[in-house]
Formats: C-alpha cells, sequence, structure tokens
C-alpha cells in the first residue's frame, strides 16, 4: 500500500499533533525533541515526519541530516600523506541522513502504533529524499532500531550494519554497596581497583544545576575537546549548550558532576536515568592530571557505584575505551542499525572510518570478566 508523508523542520510546527500520537512520557515526545533543536548544534539539521497510510497517520519519524567534514577527522599527523589524499578524495561535505538521535543511543528515531507498520519507515524515508532536496544525502542511517527486521520485511537496498557495538554492566542481585562489588573482582582487579580508588582521593566531586553548566560552559567545551580530540573520527560534535538542555529537559533524571583538584576543575562526568537502567553520557577530561588521579577509571567506578546506590539494573557506557569497560566488569551490546549508501565515494570513506575506529579501539578480549 501507498503511504504518504507530511516533513516540517521545527518541532513546534507540528507540537500537538505529534504529541497526541506518541504514548506518554515517549522519548520522542516534542519537549526532548525541542531541547535538541535549543542546543543549536553545528552540522545537524532535523526534520520531522508525519507518515500517513490512506490519509491516515500511522507514524513518525525524527531525522537528523549530518554534515561530515574535514575538521570531523583527526589524523596523527595532519600533514601527511594518508591525510592528504584522503582530504583530497573526499567531498568538503559528505551528507548522513539520519533516522534517531546521534547523541543518544537507544533512541529509536520512528514510532508506528501498529508495530506491524515498523517496516514503513524504509518507504517513509524514501519518500522524504526524494521530495525535500535539500536533505539529499549520500548515505542513510536508521540508528538503534529495537529489534532486527525479519528478512524480507525492510527495503532491500539497506543492510543491517553489525559493526555497531557498545559495552554495558548489568548488576548482579548480591550488589547492594560499592564494596559489594569490589568484593566481587578477582583478586587481580581488586586489587588494582584499590589502587585507582586511592590515587583520587584528593578529587573533589560537585554536583551541578542548569545555572552551574552555563557560569561553567567554556571549561566543559575545553575539557570536552580533549578527549574529542583524541578521536579518529568526530561524529556529533555536541557543546555546553546541549547539556544545559538536557538539565532544563530531564531535570533529575540528567545529572552532571564537575571534578576539582586543589580547586581547578579537571573534568566532569554525566548521567542519565531511565526506568531501570542508566547511561554515562559524555565526559570531558584534563589529561594532564588523568595518569597521577586515574580520573577515567575512577569516573567509570563512580557510575559503578551510582548504578548500585539507585538500584538499576543495567548500566550502558558507550561505544569507545571498550578494553577499558570491559575490565570494569562490562560486555559488549550489539546494536540494530540499518544502512543504505548511494554513494561509492561515500561507501569508501565509511569503511575506511570503520577501519580507523576499530584499529583505535582494541577489540581483543572483551568478553573477559573481571568478576569472580
Amino acid at each position: 500500500m501507498t503511504i504518504s508523508i507530511n516533513h516540517v523542520n521545527r518541532i513546534d510546527v507540528c507540537k500537538d499533533l505529534w504529541d497526541g500520537f506518541l504514548p506518554a512520557m515517549h522519548h520522542l515526545s516534542s519537549r526532548h525533541l525541542q531541547a535538541l533543536e535549543n542546543a543549536q548544534i553545528p552540522d545537524i539539521e532535523t526534520y520531522y515526519l508525519q507518515v500517513f497510510l490512506k490519509d491516515k497517520l500511522i507514524g513518525l519519524a525524527y531525522l537528523q541530516l549530518f554534515k561530515l567534514s574535514h575538521t570531523h577527522l583527526n589524523f596523527s599527523d595532519a600533514q601527511g600523506f594518508q591525510s592528504t589524499m584522503v582530504k583530497t578524495l573526499l567531498p568538503k561535505n559528505l551528507r548522513l541522513l539520519v533516522c534517531g538521535n546521534l547523541f543518544r543511543i537507544n533512541f529509536q528515531g520512528f514510532y508506528f502504533k501498529n508495530e506491524q507498520h515498523n517496516a514503513y519507515i524504509f518507504d517513509a524515508i524514501e519518500y522524504f529524499a526524494k521530495k525535500c532536496r535539500e536533505a539529499k544525502s549520500c548515505a542513510v542511517i536508521i540508528k538503534d532500531c529495537k529489534e532486527v527486521f525479519p528478512e524480507g520485511k525492510h527495503n532491500t537496498s539497506y543492510r543491517f550494519f553489525n559493526g555497531d557495538v557498545t559495552m554495558e554492566i548489568t548488576r548482579r542481585k548480591n550488589w547492594n554497596s560499592f564494596d559489594d562489588y569490589l568484593n566481587d573482582l578477582t583478586k587481580k582487579y581488586h586489587k588494582r581497583a584499590k589502587k585507582i580508588i586511592q590515587a583520587f582521593k584528593d578529587v573533589e566531586t560537585r554536583e551541578w544545576d542548569t545555572a552551574d553548566i552555563l557560569a561553567n560552559a567554556a571549561d566543559i567545551e575545553r575539557l570536552y575537546w580533549n578527549v574529542i580530540n583524541k578521536q579518529k573520527v568526530r561524529i556529533g560534535i555536541i557543546n555546553a549548550a546541549y547539556l544545559h538542555q538536557l538539565k532544563l529537559d530531564l531535570g533529575d533524571r540528567f545529572e552532571i558532576h564537575a571534578l576539582y583538584l586543589n580547586g581547578v576543575m579537571i573534568g566532569f562526568y554525566t548521567y542519565i536515568f531511565y526506568e531501570t537502567e542508566m547511561e554515562t553520557h559524555y565526559i570531558g577530561l584534563d589529561y594532564t592530571h588523568n595518569d597521577s588521579h586515574k580520573t577515567y577509571f575512577n569516573i567509570l567506578f563512580l557510575s559503578v557505584q551510582k548504578m548500585i546506590e539507585r538500584k538499576y539494573e543495567r548500566l550502558e557506557l558507550g561505544r569507545t575505551a571498550k578494553e577499558a569497560k570491559a575490565n570494569l566488569g562490562a560486555f559488549p551490546k550489539q546494536i540494530f542499525n540499518y544502512v543504505k549508501i548511494t554513494s561509492p565515494v561515500a561507501r569508501i570513506a565509511l569503511n575506511y572510518f570503520l577501519k580507523r575506529f576499530n584499529r583505535s579501539e582494541n577489540q581483543k578480549q572483551l568478553e573477559r570478566s573481571p568478576l569472580k
């Protein structure tokens, strides 16, 4: 059956229709998407689709058009042969159309009231791509699908992309305190954890409110960019306004904590809380203190402690630094994405970026656990 769509590029234009269609407290509700708009994140344009079947509204989709440029690539030798060749061959801008949210995990970008209609998301995006020329892209990513589409139930021009995993740790039933977690570590990892925690003893942690985020925006972005500059590919770069908008939107379901050493800010970390699980969101670090005070590893330990204190079932830790998270007791979890690439240049670029990312991540022994 043939579908039709309406699309707008501001959520306030269709807010009432949009929210009226969604279940209560849905992650695609207009207040959450408005917060993303308000942050004005660079290189991102947003589109909101209403999908109709026989003039009846059957679904909604949230799209981000991401403009990937040379500034999103990080080369160890910016003037080297490899860097020069990539920049010569790669267009200055590659436009990627994402159904979902580049900045969040488990944020499926579409909702159909009848789940049997879910496969219409492929047709809706194809329809949109033909209808909206300013959103023309060289690749489409349908991100964070809740499950894999059965064979034959999705557009054959899209392929299931299995190269995306995130790390998560599940709380054991006997973990009622952080000491319970430490006692479940093997002797080697328990001794290591004690040393890491001891190195952190002079670091002060302060939780911030919305006013604190605004007052410290420059430090947030400076410390965040320290982390970003270590990444080979920077897809989706946030700003302090993004964290401010998250706090305004989510309230107590979002926390940001700043780290201080001798009164100087040396890092920050953030949490998002859901019904039964939580995630460690974006962080920032001053790497000059990371070796001496084990800042990054202590952020991981603080996250586990928070999960246990709040009695969440799982802690989502993200895609990067997989080996460090495996040492914590985390395991890889497959993310379900579908990809369509229309440009040969984009296909070469995607394969190149994936190889660079995978080389930067130690993929070995991620299944090991330091837990007894």
